[in-house]
């Protein structure tokens, strides 16, 4: 319906995966520790792959109902943050104001 604002989320979207692809690079190897850094770098830089392989599949899933790419894409992010409170570092600990 309105071609310039898809457009623009687009281009936003496609930014901010590569930016977050390549942040997971330099995350990962700061995370863990030197005996298995090389093991969890290649499991991160994997997993990113695999998910930028199943997205778009996961966008023709919309033929059987239009909320089920949504609900994945959605449902993600907000997983990953949940397990991030079991983090040793944030475990038992109040959140900073």
């Amino acid at each position: 319906d309105q071609p310039v604002a898809t457009t623009v989320l687009a281009i936003i979207g496609k930014f901010t995966a590569t930016a977050s692809f390549s942040t997971s690079y330099v995350y990962s190897a700061e995370l863990f520790p030197t005996v298995v850094r090389q093991t969890g770098v290649g499991l991160c830089s994997m997993s990113a792959r695999v998910a930028g392989i199943m997205a778009p599949l996961i966008r023709l899933l919309d033929q059987y109902h239009r909320a089920i790419p949504m609900a994945v894409f959605g449902s993600a992010p907000v997983v990953g943050g949940l397990l991030c409170v079991l983090l040793p570092e944030t475990r038992g600990t109040d959140l900073a104001d």
